[in-house]
């Protein structure tokens, strides 16, 4: 069984929302920031997520959101499990398919919580609700919000089509984290629009109670 590792808000989210779009069981080890000095035996650099396997060969620890994404469905796609394969898109993707599916796997995170995350930190840091850097970001943010609303403006349920994927779990926290941070980001119509249809996904609801 996988055992997550979760602070409630965190990327480790995504892990959870996973979990519960699959239908597997996982137990859930929740605490707060600061992190137990227990779990810095699990993991040493005390970050979130961060999961444990039992079921492979032997027992596997894991840190870094996007990685697990991969490695949950991964080991699942090739043993022919339907819902892995339909989260991964697919066992034979083409490799522009492929390739879509990897960029916006890689967006939710790096072009999306990572400048969220730095507004927050600024602001807890600084004490400063503008500066350079925030304005930076703020401005980063929209360019990609922009960029992303023109790829959904053609009338996609999801962002690599018609099949909700991994992709979508990443950039889906992404809007979490900016809701949870107070970041002021508008979404544009076709973006808003994605994120409603996001949390109306019953996996959603179940990992976000």
């Amino acid at each position: 069984m996988i055992t997550i590792y979760h602070v409630p808000h965190s990327r480790s989210q995504r892990i959870v929302w996973l979990m519960e779009e699959m239908e597997e069981p996982y137990r859930l080890e929740t605490f707060g920031i600061p992190v137990p000095e227990d779990f810095l035996k699990v993991n040493p650099l005390g970050s979130v997520p961060t999961i444990t396997d039992d079921d492979a060969e032997a027992p596997i620890t894991m840190f870094e959101s996007i990685a697990i994404l991969l490695y949950i469905t991964g080991r699942r796609l090739v043993a022919g499990n339907e819902r892995a394969i339909a989260l991964a898109v697919g066992p034979r993707p083409s490799a522009a398919h492929y390739a879509e599916h990897l960029q916006f796997l890689h967006f939710g995170e790096a072009d999306l919580a990572t400048p969220i995350g730095t507004i927050f930190r600024t602001r807890v840091f600084t004490k400063e609700q503008s500066n350079n850097t925030i304005a930076d970001q703020l401005g980063q943010l929209e360019k990609r919000l922009t960029f992303l609303d023109n790829h959904l403006s053609d009338g996609r349920e999801w962002v690599t089509g018609e099949r909700f994927t991994i992709a979508d779990i990443s950039i889906g926290y992404a809007f979490l984290l900016a809701s949870f941070t107070r970041c002021e980001i508008a979404l544009p119509d076709h973006v808003a629009a994605y994120w409603q249809r996001l949390q109306a996904r019953p996996a959603y609801k179940r990992a976000s109670t």
